[in-house]
Order: C-alpha cells, then structure tokens, then sequence
C-alpha cells in the first residue's frame, strides 16, 4: 500500500497529529470550565491555540521535506534511467560504426545514429536544482555532451558531399564527440546513487547489441572508453 502511494504514512501523521490539538483543546476547555474563572480560560485557550497551531505547522513542515526527498529521489531514478540509456546508445554506436569506420563514406542515412532527444530533462527542469551541485553539474554536463554530438552527426548527414580530407577530418570530429560523453555520463550515473542502479545497466545493456562485443561490465566499458578520452586529452 505505501509502495503505491508513498504519501500514505505522512497523511496518517497528519491526522494523528491534528488529532492531538483537537485532544489538547479539548482539555483546555475542560480545564477552564473547572477552574471557572475567565482569567484562566482565556489563558488556557490561547495556550491551546499556541500548541494547535505549532503542532499544525510542525506537522506541516515534515510532510513537505519528506515529500520532496521521495520527489528528489524519484527525479535520480529518472535521470538515471535516461541517461544509463543514452550512454548505452552512444557506446554501441561508437562501436559499430564509428570507431572503425575506415574508408566508408558518410551518406545522408547516418542520421539514424543521431543521440535521442532528452525527454526526462526538460520535464523536470524546474526541480533539478534540488540534486547537490556536484551531481547537476555531471548531469548537465553529460546532456550538454549528447547536444553536441548530435549537432555533429546532424551535420555530417545533412551534407555528405565532401573531399576525402574533410571526410577524415569529420569522422574524427564525432569519434571524439562520442568520447566526450562517457566521463560525464558515468560520474553522473555514480554521484547519482539509485538503489538497484546494476538492474538499470542490465536492462539498457541487453537492448544494444553491439555492447556484447566488448568485454566486461556496463560500467567497465564505460570506464575504458572515459579513460580512452582522458589519454587523447578529449574534454
């Protein structure tokens, strides 16, 4: 039940609580009937109100901050779910074909290895300044990355005609280009920490198959072509 509304246990607190003003008025008014004398219950009410109000507001306050802490969280399993997937895309492209991509000319279908565009980003834009500034910074880095390569491929595609120079000098562009993303994209999946993170790598590694040519992990291969980066100095 709290799996599916994880506002549930919160909700509940909040009853309880606005239950134990009602509980504590209750008694103030109790009390002042008692005691009898209008001194002491105005005294009394106002007490009763004071502790109401506090209790309302303390109540309040953690429902809000356990809400957005579920709210952050749902937001790095997002993001780590589209970028685990646009980095795996980008590791089988560079792959097959581009890092051996030879004497082949680009033609106007390379399009098709043109990077997604970003659908959990921009939905939650306006609450990604709530990650810690190390984790936006990886994040934001590694789509600014995917941009970019993007903007090469499209490029190349949309005018193929070329000498052989120029054609060398593109294909080497995007090579880089995919390199460039692999450093951003595993700091962002680490400083992420999402629960259950090798299910996520599992799943995006099964759907690109050129993935199995290379060996080790998910992330070792990520970590091999970071450090491929690094050592041509590509940032």
């Amino acid at each position: 039940m709290s799996a599916a509304n994880p506002y549930r246990r919160h909700l509940i607190l909040l009853i309880a609580l606005a239950g134990l003003a009602g509980l504590v008025t209750a008694t103030a008014l109790i009390l002042s009937l008692g005691i009898g004398g209008p001194i002491s219950t105005a005294l009394i009410g106002l007490i009763s109100t004071i502790v109401g109000s506090a209790i309302s507001f303390g109540a309040v306050t953690v429902h809000d901050a356990r809400r957005q802490e579920e709210e952050i969280k749902a937001m790095r399993a997002s993001l780590y779910a589209e970028i685990v997937d646009r980095v795996a895309r980008c590791a089988n492209d560079y792959i097959e074909p581009w890092r051996g991509w030879g004497t082949r000319k680009i033609v106007g279908e390379d399009a098709k290895f043109l990077p997604s565009l970003p659908l959990v980003l921009p939905a939650v834009a306006g609450k990604v300044g709530l990650l810690d500034a190390e984790v936006l910074l990886a994040v934001t880095q590694f789509y600014f990355r995917l941009s970019v390569l993007r903007d090469a491929i499209e490029l190349v595609s949309n005018d193929p005609d070329t000498s052989e120079a120029i054609r060398l000098n593109r294909v080497n562009m995007i090579q880089k280009r995919f390199l460039s993303c692999f450093d951003p994209a595993l700091r962002s999946l680490k400083l992420l920490e999402v629960p259950g993170w090798q299910q996520f790598d599992l799943e995006a590694a099964k759907v690109y198959p050129h993935l199995k040519k290379e060996a080790g992990s998910f992330r070792e291969i990520l970590e091999r072509f970071a450090a491929l980066a690094a050592s041509e100095n590509i940032v």
